[in-house]
């Protein structure tokens, strides 16, 4: 019998079975495996109990019962529970059910008499494969901000991003939206407009435009102030007068134009190109960045002023990496979006929701977002397979699972340090002089396992 785990948090399995000496030796194994077990001898009992909120992170059910049965015990949970994986126990001649249980829904199903080794490995891998529902579940049942229109997800970090946009929201400081390229930071630019209550909502990528464009763009220009400006123009700053005015990529403002912005933020007035009289403005600012404006500060790229007048209020939108539980809402909302109104996949299965949430996301959502409708895309079916994502995000779950593996010693050291090498250089972007100094390898060394890799498997992008 496998020795309790000590000082864990126990996951609570609900048993439902209706032989009292099996329901008493399921509940033995499992409480001495370190899990904490709640028995039922009805699957009215327990689903009357989980549909009331009862805490559970898995069920294991008999199928043949008296009254409602497993499969009728799965129907309901799959409607009110979806994020509580369900293994069916059955007798050898109902093996032919079972399976199409698991085909329905189910996670897996167990043959009596039981292994208790094939028990656990069966209860281990479902309570992994369904963490990151469960705990956007939980979440969601126990938020108190609700998500602003547009957002999808409940996990903690993103309660403590949709508390501070409710309190920021009415706030007339600017506030510096910070995070990772394709977080959502316009996102929650537009929900932080949308709770002020202000006019028009005017966005402008300071990163996009050449400096001399980027000036006339921001502050108007009067007629014949240059070359070319045979009309006068409005700023983006009057075109936001009593609204908000959101600039993207803040850290890629031209030193030259940031006094000029600072000024439009203190005296709350602007100066068109070729004008001799300021005019007043009423603006409200807010800016994203992707970089570190404090070290841009030191480096002499951003002016401090400027940065400190900008971050009144500062709002970090956490990488997809830091709230995984959103992964599985965020996916199926993706899929959702992709095959409305047309034929494709309605469902992802659960290996590849698996892989989805072993994948560190460097792209953050954007990247999960392109990666699903690449997949609804090439998927040949009503499920979205393996197969039919990136070969990237396939490869990172092939090192999660290898890895897990070699700790019970089923792979090699050889294959370990295969998918090792490729997964740092999947990081590096293909740089091989950057992975190599990763690695700390010389890299001729790694020159020459790539070599091998690629004879081993041909199949390989490298």
């Amino acid at each position: 019998m496998p020795e309790r785990v000590p000082d864990r948090v126990s996951d609570r399995i609900v048993v439902v079975e209706d032989d009292r000496e099996l329901r008493e030796f399921l509940t033995e194994v499992l409480q001495e495996a370190g899990h904490e077990v709640v028995p039922y001898p009805t699957a009215d009992a327990a689903l009357a109990a989980l549909q009331g909120g009862a805490p559970a992170d898995l069920v294991l059910s008999d199928l043949i019962m008296p009254g409602r049965t497993g499969e009728e015990l799965l129907t309901a949970l799959r409607a009110s529970r979806p994020e509580l994986h369900v293994i069916i126990m059955t007798a050898f001649g109902s093996i032919d059910s079972a399976i199409e249980l698991v085909k329905a829904g189910a996670y897996d199903y167990l043959t009596k008499p039981l292994g208790t080794n094939d028990l656990l490995l069966s209860v281990e891998r479902a309570l992994q494969d369904s963490r990151p529902r469960r705990e956007h579940a939980r979440a969601a049942r126990s938020a108190t901000v609700p998500p602003p229109p547009g957002f999808v997800g409940a996990s903690r970090p993103m309660q403590a991003v949709y508390e501070l946009i409710r309190r920021a929201g009415r706030a007339t400081h600017p506030v510096l939206v910070t995070g990772e390229s394709g977080t959502g930071k316009e996102l929650v630019a537009r929900a932080l407009h949308d709770v002020s209550g202000r006019g028009a909502f005017v966005t402008v990528n300071c990163g996009a435009l050449p400096e001399t464009l980027l000036e006339s763009e921001l502050f108007g220009h009067e007629r014949g102030a240059f070359t070319g400006a045979d009309r006068a123009k409005q700023g983006l700053f009057e075109v936001a007068h009593g609204g908000t005015l959101f600039l993207d990529e803040i850290g890629e403002l031209p030193l030259t134009l940031q006094p000029k912005l600072l000024r439009a933020l203190e005296q709350a007035e602007i100066r068109r190109l070729g004008a001799t009289q300021p005019q007043a403005v009423d603006v409200r600012v807010l800016a994203a960045t992707n970089r570190d404006l404090e070290q841009e500060v030191e480096q002499g790229r951003f002016r401090d002023d400027l940065f400190w007048r900008l971050n009144v209020l500062q709002l970090h939108v956490p990488p997809l990496r830091e709230r995984v539980p959103d992964i599985p809402p965020l996916a199926e909302h993706f899929l959702a979006r992709a095959t409305d109104g047309v034929v494709g996949p309605r469902r992802i299965s659960r290996e590849t929701m698996s892989l989805l949430t072993a994948y560190p996301w460097p792209g953050n959502v954007r990247e999960l977002r392109n990666a699903i409708q690449r997949a609804a895309t090439l998927a040949s079916g009503d499920e979205v397979t393996p197969d039919d994502l990136p070969p990237r995000i396939r490869q990172a779950g092939q090192v999660a699972s290898l890895i897990a593996a070699a700790s019970r010693r089923q792979v090699t050291l050889h294959e370990v340090e295969r998918l090792y090498i490729l997964e740092v250089l999947r990081h590096t972007g293909g740089n091989r002089s950057r992975a190599a100094e990763i690695l700390d390898l010389d890299r001729k060394t790694l020159y020459r396992k790539l070599e091998e890799y690629r004879a081993e498997h041909p199949e390989l992008e490298l």
